[in-house]
């Protein structure tokens, strides 16, 4: 079925905001209802919000809420997802004239949504400053996908399960095609399309519905030259990390909907290009294996220069 861009309606379109001397952060209207100003009088109430973990890293942690609208029942709650991004004092410096991590994240999302691409319903972001204007903290809501799995999990189930049901692997890549010639049509690239950043919503009765989350470094590029580069790596990283099983049987299915090359290279050179990227992902090329080396060799150095400071603190007080 062919898909067009929307215009959003008139309560997604419109914001609740809060603004105070370090901190704001905003509500799509829609969903207000969720967040009344009573109970989010600021940007810390957020992150103090109770709900069950999905991922807690050092600088990353993300919740699953659930929210009851204002004057509804039990039975009308809403589950949403919360992600927080911190920034310790060094990365913390590079932030000081750029949007924050969330709020590219929130603005990606409903540009997506705004081309008819499906993604992650936007609910809201916000973002707290110190007083320099650097970035300390910054979040971003979206709608709780039910009845999904991503797709990396959901091709290695069938990998594991050897029920590769051939109408539903077309399905699946055939509208992955679709969507990514929608988005390089558009000059729109997302950088990270990993298949882990992909969901597959399950409708009983009805085809699996594909879902794009976690798109911060998301961007529009018009110059030919780096739109190219970027199509090239889209589509690498989305295969790079494909099982075995799938990665042949899946890009041909992709091809098959992707091509003729949205930015008008012939299918020879773009496949070319995609399997470079495919490649430098899966560290096969010489290249990615000599940065690979020196990354972890600093990486080593630094860990333990700080065990060694640590210990030393420790020791001489």
């Amino acid at each position: 079925m062919k898909r067009v861009a929307m215009t959003l309606p008139d309560r997604l379109n419109a914001f609740i905001s809060r603004v105070s001397p370090h901190s704001r952060y905003e509500i799509v209207e829609a969903f207000a209802r969720y967040f009344p100003i009573s109970e989010f009088p600021d940007y810390s109430a957020f992150l103090h919000t109770l709900g069950k973990s999905v991922k807690r890293e050092k600088r990353t942690i993300v919740t699953t809420i659930k929210r009851l609208g204002r004057g509804s029942t039990c039975d009308d709650a809403s589950s949403f997802v919360l992600k927080v991004y911190k920034y310790p004092f060094w990365p913390r410096i590079r932030t000081g004239l750029q949007i924050s991590k969330a709020e590219r994240e929130f603005r990606n999302l409903r540009h997506l949504n705004r081309l008819g691409i499906g993604a992650a319903l936007a609910v809201g972001y916000g973002v707290d400053r110190d007083s320099l204007g650097f970035v300390r903290s910054c979040f971003v809501i979206t709608r709780f996908v039910d009845n999904s799995i991503s797709l990396s999990q959901w091709s290695k189930e069938l990998d594991l399960h050897n029920t590769l049901e051939k109408k539903r692997v077309e399905q699946i890549f055939i509208e992955l095609g679709q969507t990514f010639r929608r988005l390089h049509q558009a000059q729109f690239f997302l950088f990270t399309p990993k298949s882990k950043n992909i969901l597959v919503r399950q409708r009983p009765g009805r085809a699996d519905q594909l879902l794009l989350i976690d798109v911060p470094y998301a961007r529009t590029l018009k110059w030919p030259l780096l739109a190219t580069w970027a199509r090239a790596r889209d589509i690498g990283v989305l295969f790079g990390n494909l099982t075995d099983s799938l990665s042949n049987t899946a890009i041909e299915l992709f091809y098959r909907a992707y091509l003729p090359d949205p930015l008008g290279l012939p299918a020879r050179t773009v496949r070319r290009h995609v399997l470079r990227q495919m490649r430098v992902k899966q560290n096969r090329t010489l290249v990615s294996r000599s940065v690979n080396k020196i990354k972890r060799w600093l990486i080593g150095k630094i860990t333990r220069a700080i065990g060694f400071l640590v210990l030393a603190d420790i020791t001489y007080g």
